[in-house]
């Protein structure tokens, strides 16, 4: 999914989308304004509730990673593949049918003046996918669904209601991810850095108010709390054993980054030369194996990572390292519609914990690896992401602990800058990561 072009002219997107006012009373605005929000924090409560609660009913457990521990292998594993392969096959005719009105970027295009915006049928479609993949126990993040779910909700009822809809698609992306994160600050940051809206007044009324309405109803009425425990230790401490970790937590995610952009069912058929479906089947037995192998691979990773909290052996950190990495990237390389957020900080984070598991065997001490794996989930977002600002409130939203803020910005802040370096070490070699490409959570 391409991200806006920061050079596009802000000015027409001012004119012709964001800040047009709508013809319907304000007393209307208002009350569409309450149900696109709730609509849209509610389904991602939905969501979750029900993907689980159909896992729960086949494996007898709500959580995925124990129910790859618990079904035989070979159920999981087949279990994955299948639904691997059938979101793919999804998502491809999605994509063939309704391509240029799928995913956030579309109400971007929408406020632009670009003349195609984000179809409720098209994302219903890819929700659906995505909930597939989600009850199947595959290594997938499950928020692009509900945050483009919250977008479509939102724009279509704008566009009903006499209006354009950009603004309120605006409000419900901004509740949906506040909604799905726990996290209303760093969902103003993921609406800015996906939909520029800091130059228009309205937008950022709706982003704000949507942030902190989705955040209200998901707390109040629908048991919404904490997603992580908070650190164990003290944040310099913390600090201390990320400064450790940095280096190799940003190699790992500027590597998960590229192997997302460039293994593709399109880009692998067109180079093997055989048909996407043959690349889709082969990549979703690719998917089956990695949680098979490695069942704490399972799902988007908010389980495994919970239980890296409790306890953190090596064979964690293998499974939420390279059983993730290879399980992630093969679902979405099929063409499984997914999020990529949970799974890009549990990837850096096992890999962070197998660093300090290293060092302490060789005496170095890691009372607690936990706090190193939240600071480095935060390079994860900043650096495999492209979003430092959204990575800075983000985990201390997560922990629920705000005063986490200035530490985790020093370590973004020191990730970003080793990144950029990078950049230009791999530009000297001609070869960089593409710029401007990234997932609908990203």
């Amino acid at each position: 999914m391409n991200r806006p072009d920061p050079s596009a002219p802000l000015v027409d997107s001012v004119a012709t989308g964001f800040d047009l006012p709508p013809t319907r009373p304000v007393w209307m605005t208002v009350i569409l304004f309450a149900v696109v929000v709730t609509v849209a924090a509610g389904f991602a409560h939905l969501f979750r509730v029900t993907s689980q609660g159909f896992l729960e009913r086949y494996a007898d457990t709500s959580d995925p990673t124990r129910a790859a521990e618990r079904l035989h292998w070979w159920v999981t594993f087949a279990t994955v593949t299948g639904a691997v392969f059938v979101a793919a096959m999804v998502g491809r005719f999605v994509e063939q049918r309704w391509g240029d009105h799928v995913g956030v970027e579309a109400v971007s295009a929408s406020a632009r003046g670009e003349g195609r915006s984000i179809s409720l049928r098209a994302t219903g479609l890819r929700g659906a996918a995505t909930w597939v993949v989600s009850a199947g126990m595959v290594s997938i993040g499950r928020e692009s669904a509900i945050i483009e779910t919250g977008g479509a909700v939102g724009a279509v009822a704008g566009r009903r209601f006499r209006g354009r809809g950009d603004a309120m698609a605006t409000a419900g992306i901004a509740a949906a991810f506040a909604a799905a994160y726990h996290a209303p600050i760093a969902a103003l940051f993921y609406v800015e850095e996906h939909l520029r809206v800091w130059s228009s007044r309205r937008a950022v009324l709706f982003a704000v108010l949507g942030a902190i309405g989705g955040h209200a109803v998901s707390v109040g009425l629908m048991d919404g709390h904490v997603i992580f425990p908070p650190i164990q230790g003290s944040q310099w401490r913390m600090i201390e054993m990320a400064l450790i970790a940095l280096l190799p937590s940003v190699i790992v995610a500027r590597a998960f980054l590229q192997l997302r952009v460039r293994i593709t069912g399109s880009t692998l058929s067109e180079r093997i030369g055989c048909q996407p479906w043959v690349v889709a089947a082969v990549l979703s037995v690719v998917a089956g194996g990695a949680v098979a192998v490695f069942p704490a691979a399972a799902g988007n990773g908010m389980e495994a990572l919970r239980q890296a909290s409790v306890a953190a052996p090596v064979s964690l950190g293998v499974a939420l390292g390279v059983g993730k990495l290879i399980g992630t990237t093969a679902s979405l390389g099929a063409g499984a519609p997914g999020g990529v957020l949970t799974p890009t900080i549990s990837v850096t984070s096992g890999f962070s914990l197998l660093v300090l598991l290293a060092l302490s065997s060789m005496g170095y001490g890691v009372e607690h690896p936990w706090d190193a794996m939240v600071a480095t989930m935060a390079i994860g977002v900043a650096v495999g992401l492209r979003s430092p600002l959204v990575a800075v409130f983000l985990l201390p939203e997560m922990v629920g602990d705000y005063s986490l803020v200035p530490a985790i910005a020093v370590i973004v802040g020191l990730a970003v800058l080793v990144d950029r370096g990078l950049d230009r070490v791999v530009a000297a070699l001609g070869e960089r990561i593409p710029v401007g490409v990234y997932d609908e959570d990203a």
